[in-house]
């Protein structure tokens, strides 16, 4: 209801630089690669070539060339180096200028003149943009774009948002902190987030650590082509802290908007209508500090943070309680409802170069953050919202790097992320106030419905390889081990919510709270075997990739609630929910068409498994199983709006009714997990990815790609109620109003609705099975994009692309309901109920999303949905 013009005049940006001109650095595996040959063109062997750069602690790695004249530096952090080929009897050659970003591999090669003299002779040119051995689709976010575009406040997320090829809702343009990122990329689901190549993901999924902006050096976004090094199904993006450095060099940054700068299109004709005020944007802030160098030089260097960001803004049309803890909501219009939140990091990352050989990083952020008033979700009073505060929330991470040899390299690093967010009441609501659900217009007040006084959902990762590097081969096998936990304590105000039609009482829900529920992800574990081969122009890359996944539920004893409602409960342990393997292979090739490094053609294609978190733990996990709650009517005959009854017994008394479920607190599953979904090999959801790139460098800074990419899921599951059969439902229809913008002018029938019979509504026995013993369940994205981009040599940047594409969704089965469509079949993370059984042949309906992405300046989406979907007939 406003249009707000935060930015702009009513932008206040600080920027001071301290000291020298900034020069952070980052870790990520780039390389330099190559072949050295002598003008008649025959390829060298044994030339000694080194990389040198300021970013690099130990200042030079050196490799040989082998038997083919080819060499390859791998492990090397982004920045500018130079390269120097030597061999006796010939000139040495440097080549100067050679920029490295993270996950690019230079292909720098060289000519060496025979020459008696001890000559050097220096050559310079522009740095490739073509990478023509790597396979992986990648985008690049630099820290000088993060600080120059407009994006909130410094939010990677929202330029991640616009990359072509996601498909998604969020774009943080009110500072609201929130780093989860687009649905969706060319219809692959499961995006992983990581700092510095390990998991920040908590145990349900999401983002577990919101991360500092000035800590970052690089974003590497990988899409397609993602080699066997990575367990992520849909694409990673991977946050490339900085480092120190042998100078000195800080920062301070800051910016600020309020109302003052916002406008507003509140006028009359919405007066009219009953609006008398509009959201806006009260405040938005963000402040930091950076300062980098030597501890000792060239053998200790620290980088650090402090920052501190937040905002404040008001929602249209909802406010406060002016009679909070009363059984009424009145709303207070003097006090609309409100959002607070605020964010602080203090974070540091340590580079250490303990010996010549041995190179330590360890990175820690100590963060604090609060949503200090929530508002409500939609449909709520304020009261009604959630507030959270993180703490303890932070990432601690430690990685080891040893080049022991030109050719051998060990790699290791640890990571954990903390993210503790309970829940806490809102301003005014105190722990005698019931929860209020008015069933008139679906409103909650004066509390929220439930809140957890615990909640803990952190995650563990490691990472453990070995390399053996010669200038044709680039072997690399390894692990990679995830742990997570969620542990979450749920409790309800007075164990109880009340519900009321048009403020008279008409029912009440108890609540077996507090309860504890503990999922844990044992182990996320990978166990991988790669190798890129240089063979002339063309390079493979080849490697296959062992998955283990293992989810467990911790034994629980729960005390008997202080309501007395149920008694204490003991929940036996879980193991094995899931208990999956997967192989997975993935191959690439890229091919330099033309011999010079600036044109290449690429394939690659991998099976992938889905992501998963803690979810299939707590869907088998016997306390959030067990009858927690259950309602009764309650009839207010004395109109002091407190239920006159013994909630404690479970027949009816006094003003209450029975209870709905006379097994409260005890067991009582409704949904079963086959052991087909569970466990075994290859049961796992999974994606086979495609893609179909070439690039090429049209003149110096400037690239262009094309691309056509495909991928398609397996292992769909559907949830079946054994207890219903397609006789269990009666089908029914129901007049068209009359409207002139109907077919015929309306009053036709609709039919093929279903109705389920009085005597089966209320049973529930589900069984969630793999869909392939009902039908066919396929869905098929195919994409083709378009970029270009930009280096240019004043240091400006440029690119845009776009990203077409369809995904097509065919189910051809229904499980036991006529009437309802096909299709609501999902993976196993988020089981979702189908029933039913097709009694026609209705007509087969198809459609098509697209979706579609340009980024440059500015970014444009769209999209449209299509589905097709097909009935057959399935007994139960």
């Amino acid at each position: 209801m406003s249009s707000s013009k935060f930015f702009g005049s009513g932008l206040i940006v600080i920027a001071s630089v301290l000291l020298l001109p900034h020069t952070a650095l980052a870790q990520q595996t780039s390389a330099i690669a190559g072949v050295v040959r002598d003008t008649s063109g025959a390829v060298l062997p044994g030339v000694t070539v080194e990389a040198a750069s300021p970013v690099l602690i130990e200042k030079v790695r050196t490799v040989v060339t082998d038997d083919q004249g080819r060499y390859n530096i791998v492990n090397l952090v982004p920045g500018t180096y130079s390269v120097t080929f030597t061999l006796p009897g010939f000139n040495t050659l440097k080549r100067d200028g050679v920029q490295l970003t993270s996950g690019f591999t230079a292909a720098v090669n060289a000519d060496l003149p025979v020459g008696e003299l001890q000559e050097t002779v220096t050559v310079s040119g522009a740095s490739p943009l073509v990478d023509t051995q790597n396979v992986r689709k990648q985008t690049l976010i630099t820290s000088d774009q993060l600080d120059a575009l407009p994006t909130s406040t410094k939010n990677w997320a929202t330029i991640v948002e616009v990359t072509p090829g996601f498909a998604g809702s969020f774009a943080d343009v009110a500072g609201q902190l929130n780093q989860n990122i687009g649905n969706s990329y060319h219809g692959k689901t499961g995006t992983k987030r990581q700092f510095d190549g390990m998991s920040i993901d908590h145990a349900s999924g999401n983002v577990g650590y919101l991360v500092n902006s000035a800590m970052i050096q690089e974003i590497s976004l990988q899409s397609s082509g993602i080699s066997a090094e990575s367990n992520a199904d849909g694409s990673v993006v991977n946050m490339i802290p900085k480092e120190g450095s042998n100078r000195f060099s800080g920062a301070l940054s800051g910016l600020y908007t309020s109302d003052t700068f916002e406008s507003s299109n509140l006028n009359d004709d919405l007066r009219s209508r009953g609006l008398t005020t509009i959201s806006k944007i009260l405040k938005i802030y963000d402040t930091g500090v950076t300062l980098g160098g030597p501890i000792r030089k060239d053998k200790l260097w620290f980088f650090a943070s402090f920052r501190e960001w937040g905002n404040r803004h008001l929602m249209a049309g909802n406010f406060w309680n002016k009679t909070q803890g009363s059984p009424f909501y009145t709303p207070d219009l003097s006090h609309p409802a409100d959002r607070a939140q605020w964010y602080e990091s203090k974070a540091a990352r340590v580079t250490w170069q303990a010996a010549q050989k041995h190179k330590f990083n360890f990175f820690a952020d100590v963060a604090d953050d609060c949503l200090c008033r929530a508002i409500g979700a939609l449909g709520s009073a304020p009261e009604a919202g959630i507030a959270f505060h993180f703490r303890p929330v932070g990432l601690y991470q430690a990685d080891w790097s040893a080049p022991i040899t030109p050719k051998l390299l060990f790699e290791a690093g640890g990571s954990l992320t903390i993210t503790h967010w309970p829940t806490f009441l809102n301003p005014g609501v105190q722990p005698n106030h019931i929860s209020i659900l008015e069933l008139s217009n679906n409103f909650r007040y004066n509390a929220s419905a439930t809140y957890a006084s615990k909640r803990a959902t952190d995650r563990g990762a490691q990472r453990f390889s070995v390399s053996y590097v010669t200038g044709s081969h680039a072997y690399k096998i390894g692990t990679q081990i995830e742990e997570a936990v969620s542990d979450v304590i749920t409790f309800v105000q007075q164990d109880v919510n009340y519900s009321f039609r048009n403020s008279i009482p008409t029912s009440i829900t108890q609540y077996a709270t507090p309860y504890r529920a503990i999922d844990r992800t044992r182990a996320d574990m990978g166990v991988y075997f790669q190798d890129q081969w240089a063979i002339r122009r063309l390079t493979l890359n080849y490697g296959a990739r062992f998955d283990y996944f293992n989810g467990h539920v911790d034994a629980n004893h729960l005390d008997a609630p202080a309501s007395g409602w149920v008694p204490a409960r003991d929940f036996a342990a879980v193991s094995g929910v899931p208990a999956w393997k997967d192989i997975n292979p993935r191959f690439g090739a890229s091919y330099d068409l033309s011999g010079n490094g600036k044109t290449a053609l690429k394939f690659s294609i991998g099976r992938y498994v889905a992501k998963t978190g803690t979810a299939v733990a707590g869907a088998n996990d016997p306390v959030t199983t067990s009858v927690n709650s259950i309602t009764r009517t309650w009839t207010d005959v004395n109109g002091n709006y407190v239920p006159d009854c013994d909630l404690k017994s479970r027949v009816a008394n006094g003003e209450c009714g029975p209870m709905s479920d006379p097994n409260f607190g005890g067991l009582s599953p409704t949904t079963h997990w086959a052991d087909d979904v569970l466990r075994g090999w290859g049961v796992r959801n999974s994606n086979w990815d495609l893609s179909t790139e070439i690039q090429r460098e049209l003149r110096d800074g400037v690239s262009l790609t094309a691309g056509y990419y495909r991928n398609w899921y397996g292992n769909f599951t559907v949830t079946d109620n054994l207890l219903r059969a397609p006789g269990d439902f009666s089908s029914y229809c129901v007049t068209a109003p009359l409207n002139a913008n109907l077919p015929g002018g309306g009053g036709y029938q609709v039919c093929g609705m279903s109705d389920i019979s009085v005597a089966k509504f209320t049973q529930v026995d589900n069984l969630v099975t793999q869909s392939s013993h009902y039908g066919d369940q396929k869905q098929i994205n195919n994409f083709l994009s378009l970029g270009i981009n930009t280096r240019l040599r004043s240091g400006a940047s440029f690119g845009g692309g776009v990203d077409t594409g369809r995904t097509m969704t065919d189910n051809c089965f229904v499980v036991d309901a006529p009437g309802i469509a096909a299709g609501s079949v999902t993976a196993p993370q988020t089981a979702t109920t189908v029933s039913g059984v097709s009694n026609a042949s209705p007509p087969t309906r198809r459609a098509t999303r697209r979706s579609h992405a340009r980024s440059g300046a500015t970014s444009a989406r769209a999209a449209a949905g299509r589905r097709a979907r097909r009935r057959r007939l399935f007994p139960s």
